[in-house]
């Protein structure tokens, strides 16, 4: 096995006992390479897990998944945090559940295409991670779906490729709605070149739209980053369509057909080099649910952030994105 690959494993199980059969050797296999190990499920099965390691369990990190990353960029991040406090380790173990119930259409598809991009935003950092389904509370698409997001699959020891694994940008083109037209009081403006006045003139018009406080200098910012911080922005002038809907401002970012995104772009956190992608992280962690649709005649990001609420109190609704229109 590649040190610095990173295996996505799926494990789909219908009681404790089996759920049992993969975490335990998963976790001891860890322990015995002197890898970092990390659990993060369910209450319940994080005491199961405690229980059947006895005092190895000490030599495990723990974490709920309720709040180990609410939503799908902050897991990305919590997923690269965890990496990066271990630099010297050649391999990381990260057990990793998401919590499914309760979550709308909207916010399971963004689970989902997160899972499924996992694969290449986390691609060299010497993660190994498995995915637990449990078949016995979940909807079956759900299921399902963690055979096209998962490379391998694992029962007890056994691992098997996926039968169903769907490459991430298939995938997400695949899963992503297409984006719902504009309303005809959308306010387009283009981008002339001149950033200050561009992020000024989004300030006014989504502080008429209802957005306040540091959101609003923070969404500007984020908008203007989009527009000079991508690859390939250049030759026909990108431009930025603003409206309001109940409780949020909505944010169309167009670009011109020569900057066709990764749908995955913003996944990794900025670090101390600018690269590409830093503006839609920052767009992200803000948003309650960010699109990127690329198509012929160019690329949009559709931005959703809320003017009534702060979007640390709200469950998982960011999307990957989307490859098609």
């Amino acid at each position: 096995m590649n040190g610095s690959a990173f295996v996505h494993q799926g494990c789909v199980y219908s009681s404790d006992d089996e759920f049992l059969r993969m975490a335990v050797p998963f976790i001891d296999e860890g322990l015995r390479r002197e890898e970092p190990v990390l659990v993060t499920t369910t209450p319940v099965n994080l005491g199961l897990v405690r229980t059947a390691l006895g005092r190895h369990a000490r030599n495990v990190d723990y974490a709920e998944s309720a709040s180990f990353g609410r939503r799908p960029p902050q897991r990305v991040a919590a997923f690269t945090g965890y990496r990066h406090r271990h630099p010297g380790a050649a391999r990381v173990r990260i057990l990793a559940e998401p919590v499914w119930a309760g979550r709308s259409a909207r916010q399971v598809e963004a689970w989902e295409c997160m899972d499924s991009a996992l694969n290449a935003v986390l691609a060299g950092t010497g993660i190994h991670m498995v995915c637990p389904y449990d078949a016995r509370t979940l909807e079956p698409e759900i299921v399902g779906n963690a055979l096209r997001t998962h490379p391998h699959m694992v029962d007890g020891t056994d691992v098997a490729a996926s039968p169903g694994y769907t490459e991430p940008v298939a995938f997400v083109r695949d899963r992503a709605a297409p984006l719902a037209a504009r309303p005809d009081d959308a306010v387009t403006v283009p981008f002339t070149g001149d950033l200050a006045r561009m992020r000024h003139t989004v300030v006014l018009e989504t502080a008429l739209l209802g957005l306040s406080g540091e959101r609003l200098m923070i969404f500007a910012a984020a908008v203007g980053e989009m527009l000079t911080g991508v690859p390939g922005a250049g030759g026909r002038r990108p431009s930025v369509a603003l409206w309001g809907r109940p409780g949020e401002v909505v944010c169309d970012v167009d670009l011109p057909a020569t900057a066709s995104l990764d749908p995955f772009i913003g996944l990794h956190p900025p670090t101390l080099d600018p690269r590409p992608g830093d503006g839609i992280w920052l767009a992200r962690q803000i948003c309650d649910h960010l699109d990127v649709r690329s198509g012929p005649s160019g690329t949009t990001v559709r931005l959703h952030t809320p003017t009534l609420r702060d979007t640390d109190t709200d469950t998982d609704t960011d999307t990957c994105g989307g490859a098609g229109a």
